[in-house]
Order: C-alpha cells, then structure tokens, then sequence
C-alpha cells in the first residue's frame, strides 16, 4: 500500500453514521446501501476536481 494513497479526515462510514443518526430511526438496508453509494460518488468526483 502506498502511503501517498491515505486519506485523512472524514469517511464515507463517518458520513453514513452521520446521516444515519440525523434520520432519527432505522433505515431499510436498501436505502442505507444507496445513501452509502451517493456518498461515495460525491467523495470521489470531489477528489477528481
């Protein structure tokens, strides 16, 4: 593993919890597993830029 390739800061898991406990009650995995993707999505276009 290169160590160029680490990231420090914020997660996508930090961000999902996050997201998790501002919802206020359980979510369908389905739906957790999409909001898990979208952020994942945003992180990397955000890296792309």
């Amino acid at each position: 593993m290169d160590a160029k390739l680490i990231i420090y800061g914020e997660t996508a898991l930090d961000k999902l919890v996050q997201w998790l406990r501002a919802s206020g009650e359980p979510q369908d995995i389905g739906i957790v597993m999409e909001q898990y993707l979208q952020i994942l999505r945003e992180l990397v276009l955000e890296e792309n830029e």
